[in-house]
């Protein structure tokens, strides 16, 4: 469980997180996919190449529309010899600078794994703020009282503890407890803001915790 102050921050880093990886993934996309739209597959043949590997930077040799050799640069995403064939994206707007793009297939399928990587982000961020806004309202509208542990278990390595308190109408309640940093022990007595809610569920904090 994480206290309001580690909550805020940890909610502004994931949305910042978030935000930024949409527009690094926005920026990257536009460039793909305008070349894919926008440009012609054609097969060119490399003339020179520098370096190696998956990033190998190549100048290569193409004949465009209207029959004309044109030298152009590229990175390769795999590596290729002086003379090897190989099929680039070319753009009429920039047509020295040639691209080995992914097929429409991979960019479909890579902007799904993002979308839903995003997806399962921004649901983080609203349980988030959903937390939040419980502080809030504790802040707002919660009563003080003294509760008991009455037992302290763990479960799959998170501490629980039962605990009990009377309400300001004198209603004996209970709820659970998840420690955040110190370890509670049967019997302890621990102040809590809270209130209940209409369907009968109590919502409450410890001070201390924030």
């Amino acid at each position: 469980m994480t206290n309001k102050k580690g909550l805020i921050k940890l909610t502004a880093l994931l949305s910042s997180f978030l935000i930024m990886l949409a527009i690094v993934v926005i920026s990257f996309q536009y460039k793909q996919v305008e070349y894919i739209f926008a440009g012609e597959a054609v097969s060119a043949t490399v003339i020179s190449a520098d370096g190696n590997g998956n990033n190998q930077h190549v100048k290569v040799s193409y004949i465009d529309d209207d029959g004309t050799e044109v030298i152009a640069d590229a990175n390769l995403k795999k590596e290729a010899g002086i003379g090897d064939k190989v099929n680039v994206i070319a753009s009429n707007r920039k047509p020295n600078v040639v691209h080995q793009v992914p097929s429409r297939h991979m960019i479909l399928m890579f902007d799904i794994v993002f979308l839903f990587l995003e997806f399962l982000g921004w649901l983080a961020v609203v349980y988030f703020l959903k937390k939040l806004k419980k502080y809030k309202k504790l802040a707002k509208k919660g009563k003080k009282a003294t509760a008991v542990i009455k037992s302290v278990k763990n479960t799959s390595g998170d501490l629980e503890a039962d605990i009990e308190f009377v309400d300001d109408g004198g209603t004996k309640r209970s709820t659970v407890y998840y420690p955040i940093s110190d370890i509670p022990e049967t019997g302890e007595q621990l102040d809590i803001v809270y209130y209940v809610k209409r369907t009968g569920k109590i919502v409450f904090m410890v001070p201390s915790d924030e």
